[in-house]
This record gives structure tokens, sequence and C-alpha cells, in this order.
């Protein structure tokens, strides 16, 4: 069972979890502030608190429910005020001024980010207007001991509103618990802006799919023990690094990471997307 967890102080969030009440028939609970809407395929929950805050929150809500997997259904919020669908990881490598700890990572749900993004990719023409992106790891929670990730609009108002960028998230966190393809190739990804580019054409284009992403904004702190506990929270097999945007001295730190392959990412676009 996967839990879909919304906030009520999320217009974006409640958008999408309007859409996601037609796919399934619900039974209503309340549980203190918490109302879980029960179906057969997943589930949703409605909290109070902002999601980057709602740390804990996968052993809070078991006391209630039983689940495998958090969906966090959210809004993106960005200076350039873009039209984005966003996704990605949650975690901190530096100061936790969004919430979680410094330091610390939640543990990534890579399967159902790639089917995301893949069911995604087939409705974005729905709205022309929006981009879709993966993002690097940031803000909170960082204290999630159950796979999660983020799956946002982005990045005001205006779109956290829209009708048809609800429906097409909704549709395409539906079809990613729904399909059973597992088969995917789990990287850490190193380097790239927020928005990591070349990680967000390798996730749409190629057999791989990311846990945690770093940005080449956070390559003051990490380290060894960064990239080794995001290698082992994302069940990686591989680490794919940007060779355009890494320093001399992270490209030493990676090469001397044992346990995984390492690839560069014009190298990861070599094992391209089979569809069956």
């Amino acid at each position: 069972m996967k839990l879909v967890v919304c906030s009520r102080s999320d217009k974006a969030s409640m958008n999408i979890m309007n859409h996601l009440l037609s796919f399934d028939s619900f039974e209503k609970r309340m549980h203190g502030d918490f109302i879980f809407h029960i179906g057969d395929l997943f589930s949703i929950v409605e909290i109070n608190e902002r999601l980057i805050y709602a740390d804990f929150i996968d052993k809070r809500l078991s006391e209630f429910l039983e689940f495998e997997e958090i969906i966090f259904a959210s809004r993106h919020s960005s200076k350039d005020c873009r039209k984005i669908l966003t996704a990605h990881v949650s975690g901190n490598l530096r100061k936790n001024e969004f919430g979680g700890k410094p330091r610390s990572l939640a543990k990534p749900s890579p399967i159902t980010l790639k089917n995301y993004f893949l069911a995604l990719q087939k409705r974005v023409l729905r709205v022309p207007e929006f981009e879709i992106s993966l993002e690097a790891t940031h803000h909170g929670p960082s204290e999630i001991e159950k796979p999660s990730a983020f799956y946002e609009i982005g990045s005001t108002e205006q779109e956290w509103l829209n009708k048809t960028a609800g429906e097409v998230v909704a549709e395409s966190i539906y079809e990613a618990i729904k399909s059973d393809r597992r088969d995917w190739k789990i990287a850490v990804g190193v380097g790239g802006t927020h928005y990591v580019p070349r990680q967000t054409e390798i996730i749409l284009e190629t057999q791989f799919t990311f846990g945690h992403n770093f940005a080449k904004y956070t390559f003051e702190e990490l380290d060894e023990e960064m990239i080794l506990k995001a290698i082992r929270l994302s069940d990686a097999d591989y680490l794919i690094y940007d060779e355009k945007s890494v320093t001399s001295k992270i490209k030493e730190l990676i090469k001397s990471i044992s346990g995984v392959e390492v690839l560069k990412t014009r190298d990861a676009k070599k094992f391209r997307l089979q569809v069956p």
C-alpha cells in the first residue's frame, strides 16, 4: 500500500488530492488531526502541517495505517516563478533552513519516481506551458525511514491551483502506483544545477532512475560519508556524475567510492530506454 500525504496548508497538494480521490473508492477515517481516505490500491491522508516540516510523519501515521511508501503531493516554489512540474527526494547536506536536520537524508523511492516521470512525459502536452524536471535533493523532511519522494506543481499560486496541472500530476502518480515496472537501474547523481538537466534527460530517456541527487552548490558539504549514505538509502548500484560540472576535488572523491559502478552522464545515456 502506498500512502499519498497531502497538506491542507498547501493549495497544490489539495489540488492534486481532489483529482486522486476520483481514481478509487475511499473510506474516510479520522484520527486526531489526520483525515485518512482508505482505498484498495492506495490511500491518502490529509495533515495540517507543511510537508517540508513533517519529520517522522511515517512513524506517526504508522500508528493508524500500514503502508510501505510515502508520496508527498506538494507545491513547488521558486524565485523565477517558472511553470514547472517537478519531483525529487528530500534531505539536507547543508543547514536545515527549510525543514529536516542538517546532513540528513530521507529514504528515496526511485522506482516510483521513474514510473512517475514516464507517466508524466506522456501527459505534459496537455499543459504545454509547463516544463518537467527532476530536482536535486533539498529541504525537509529528512527524518523519513520509509521510501518517499515529492511530486510538485510550481511555482506560484496560479500554477498550484491550475486544474489541468493538478489532473496531470494526479494521473501520473496513479499510473506510477499501478505500474509493475521495477527493473530500473538505480543511481545516485552528482553535479548539475538545482534542476539537474542531465539527470532529467537520463531519467526520461534511459534505463536509469535516481535516488538522491547532489547539485553543484552542495559540493562544499559533499563528502564520502554523505555519498555512501545516499547510496545505501537509495539502494543504488550506480553513481552517475555530470562531467561538465564536477570539480577536480569532487571527481577524485567520486573515484574513491567503492561498491558502485561510476558513470559519466554521457555514458549513462547509452543505456537507452527499452519500451516493452
